[in-house]
């Protein structure tokens, strides 16, 4: 009896052992190495204490993150792109009319994993906040927070930034007190390269426009409730359906999308935070999954990750749950081309955090964090 229960003990040591050991498999193509870029801020603002280098170039293996590559010749780059060969890196630098007269667009060409400096281009304003790229990568779009200027640039076959060819200045109000006038908060490209999407949080619209055109072309215009502040929008990468995360009234919008037209038609609004969460929170980022059956958006404040699966036939969505991001106040995050690891910013706690995808039911599970220094916008080589 003693030695069959002294066995016993020892089994169940060692399955405990086993259990608080074990992570999830990987296949090849999510343990496949990438790397990842990511933004920072890297001084002092009215909303973050910036303590960062610059750009950082990161080589991410699911259990490793290491920095291989600090890019230091730019201020508080938040936000980036890539061009569709991985061969150019664009940042904006956010910048107040305290350091300079205009905020300003960065192009770098990507060799070894290093950056080396093509040529910058004045945003027109100020506070610059993202930056997208044409799917033919003869096009880049810029939005510019204080000003409502959003600013489209033609590229160069080696991937510089030539004279902008169009500027606009966007003009109106909402009823939050973040809306005392236009805030574009991103220029968002459809998949197909018709359109560019731009989500004005301080008017409750957005703006569609022919993509690739020299002009902003205006092609039609849809409107938010009244204080939702649409920020981030996401296009769905099989079904024709979008979605946009409204930051300051912390919910989704789901669309129709019609690729001919680039009109949008409301389907349903859906929460980011739980019932009863404190309502200062922000959103702050909407990413799917690559094959489009779950949806994420991130919530500063409330520091959690909201997670809905996908319906393919109606764009409708269903609550899959809440998780804590294990840092404060996360901006953006990204999704592994594998479609089975999350990675989000944390800004203020220095920090990314990784979370596993459950690939059939979209369930996240936090597996560890890695210390980067005030990280914002997370881009990772496709």
């Amino acid at each position: 009896m003693k030695v069959w229960l002294q066995s016993t003990v020892q089994a169940l040591f060692l399955a405990i052992i086993l259990t608080a050991c074990y992570e999830p498999p990987q296949d090849d193509k999510g343990m496949k190495e990438a790397r990842l870029w990511a933004g920072t801020y890297t001084r002092t603002e009215g909303h973050v204490d910036g303590k960062a280098d610059g750009i950082y170039g990161l080589l991410y293996k699911w259990k490793k993150l290491r920095i291989e590559h600090t890019h230091e010749d730019i201020i508080n780059p938040s936000y980036l792109c890539l061009n569709a060969d991985n061969t150019v890196l664009y940042a904006v630098s956010e910048l107040g009319g305290d350091v300079d007269t205009t905020g300003y667009v960065y192009s770098y060409r990507i060799e070894e994993g290093e950056l080396l400096l093509l040529n910058r281009r004045p945003t027109y304003s100020f506070a610059p906040c993202h930056v997208s790229i044409h799917p033919n990568g003869q096009w880049l779009y810029v939005a510019n927070y204080v000003g409502g200027v959003i600013a489209r640039y033609p590229l160069a076959a080696d991937g510089q930034i030539k004279a902008v060819s169009d500027i606009k200045r966007l003009a109106g109000e909402g009823p939050n007190p973040r809306q005392e006038s236009s805030h574009p908060h991103s220029t968002t490209v459809s998949p197909e390269g018709n359109w560019v999407i731009v989500a004005d949080l301080g008017t409750d619209y957005l703006h569609t426009y022919q993509a690739d055109n020299a002009e902003w072309e205006l092609v039609s215009t849809t409107e938010l409730p009244a204080g939702s502040g649409p920020r981030h929008l996401a296009f769905h990468p099989k079904a024709p359906f979008a979605y946009v995360l409204n930051e300051l009234n912390n919910t989704v919008t789901a669309f129709h999308y019609n690729s001919q037209n680039g009109a949008l038609n409301i389907i349903d609004h859906y929460p980011t935070l739980p019932e009863g969460a404190d309502s200062t929170s922000l959103g702050a980022d909407i990413h799917l999954t690559p094959d489009g059956a779950f949806l994420y958006a991130s919530n500063r404040g409330h520091n959690s990750l909201v997670g809905y699966a996908v319906d393919r036939e109606t764009g409708t969505l269903t609550y899959i749950g809440h998780y804590p991001t294990r840092g404060d106040f996360p901006r953006n995050f990204v999704i592994h081309p594998g479609g089975e690891d999350l990675l989000v910013a944390n800004q203020n706690t220095d920090n990314i955090a990784q979370f596993r995808i459950d690939k059939e039911t979209g369930v996240l599970t936090h597996l560890r964090e890695w210390t980067v220094k005030t990280p914002v916008c997370l881009q990772f080589e496709q």
